[in-house]
């Protein structure tokens, strides 16, 4: 079976139509981008907005951590408009997450790639807004095993 790089390779780039779905329990509607699309598209039944991104794929160099970072040109408003909107308070206790699909044509039912991913950190300038995607969820990273007595006995100190 031939691997994804090597499809890309003889097929035509500009055929390649990327989406991006953002999702949260805070956002009224999950929040659908399409790659360089002048207008809405609908694929496989669900309504994407034109946007411009750029996506740097994770690289290949055997590291552990596998991100992916999308770059945010047109549209860069709009998602900050959504962020200080509804992601506040106690919405960031629970991820964003992002779905990464690449189509061959609209007319597809089925993505030739897909990705679930987490978004890891949202940073913006005056022009742009970057965001980091991660495989792992980022509020779990920083949070310690709990330790109980009945499962290490040898913590007990009486």
């Amino acid at each position: 079976m031939t691997t994804l790089l090597e499809w890309k390779e003889k097929r035509p780039n500009y055929s390649l139509i990327e989406t991006l779905s953002f999702s949260h329990q805070a956002f009224p509607s999950a929040y659908r981008v399409i790659k360089d699309a002048f207008s809405d598209t609908l694929i496989a039944g669900q309504v994407y907005n034109p946007s411009s991104f750029t996506v740097s794929e994770p690289e290949q160099d055997g590291t552990a951590s596998i991100t992916m970072s999308v770059t945010f040109l047109m549209g860069a408003e709009e998602i900050r408009s959504i962020m200080k909107r509804y992601w506040v308070g106690p919405a960031r206790m629970s991820p964003i997450s992002c779905t990464y699909n690449m189509w061959a044509s609209a007319s597809d039912s089925s993505p030739i790639l897909t990705r679930a991913l987490y978004v890891k950190d949202i940073s913006s300038d005056a022009t742009n807004v970057l965001i980091t995607l991660s495989l792992t969820n980022p509020l779990t990273l920083g949070t310690d095993k709990i330790y109980r007595v009945s499962e290490y006995p040898g913590l007990r100190t009486s």
